[in-house]
């Protein structure tokens, strides 16, 4: 019976340490990151030049040689698995007389993942918003209708967009249940857009009233790269 002492003792001093250790093997597998929230600064290379020939024609400020944006992007990771699903918002911030928004819906798939590093690709998809408030110069066809209605006029114009995607992300500030880091990205913009819509907004309406009259405000296409550098939370 003595003699069997040690082996009991050995074999319970390793059953001990088994679990232990597959304790902390099924605590670091339920470490799973579900959401995230990435802010970024965005520098675009599309252009329109055709809105840009109208806005330096009757005084208005042209959309920059790189305009550049801020995007808002909440993720969701299932059971922490390698797709991601995102919701984008994006506007530009730079100094120019054309607003510039768009909204989209992107789906991605992570073919590196470890602890601090991720990096993923995929597609989004959504909408384009364009908004030039002609407070300034006006050609002729636009400046008798905003005589006619006493008003100031906006040009609007929406698209459909597309844009694929890459994007790397490195985490090196990391807790149980939350992780913040960095990343950048690559996009390539696919922006088309529709024909200019010329109206204006009723007092106290955000309402736009289209007023369904030619514009003589050519548009075009927009495709062009753009890179993106911001901070992402894991939680």
């Amino acid at each position: 019976m003595i003699v069997c002492m040690p082996g009991i003792l050995h074999s319970q001093n390793n059953a001990g340490s088994i679990s232990i250790q597959n304790k902390e093997k099924n605590k670091s597998a339920k470490t799973i990151f579900p959401f995230m929230f990435n802010i970024s600064t965005v520098f675009y290379s599309a252009s329109d030049a055709k809105i840009n020939k109208f806005l330096g024609k009757y005084g208005y400020i042209q959309q920059q040689q790189m305009p550049v944006g801020l995007r808002f992007e909440l993720a969701g990771i299932p059971f922490g698995g390698n797709l991601v699903y995102s919701l984008n918002a994006g506007t530009v911030v730079s100094r120019q007389d054309i607003v510039t928004a768009d909204i989209s819906l992107g789906i991605y798939y992570r073919f590196i993942k470890t602890k601090s590093i991720s990096v993923l690709s995929g597609v989004a998809i959504g909408e384009h918003f364009d908004r030039v408030v002609l407070n300034k110069g006006l050609p002729p066809n636009l400046d008798s209708l905003a005589i006619k209605y006493n008003t100031t006029l906006s040009l609007h114009r929406t698209g459909f967009m597309v844009e694929p995607t890459a994007k790397f992300f490195w985490y090196p500030m990391q807790a149980n249940k939350i992780r913040m880091g960095l990343f950048a990205g690559i996009y390539y913009n696919m922006n088309f857009n529709s024909r200019w819509r010329v109206g204006y907004y009723p007092h106290g309406n955000n309402t736009f009233k289209n007023l369904r009259k030619p514009t003589q405000v050519s548009t075009i296409e927009e495709f062009g790269w753009a890179f993106s550098t911001g901070i992402s939370i894991s939680f």
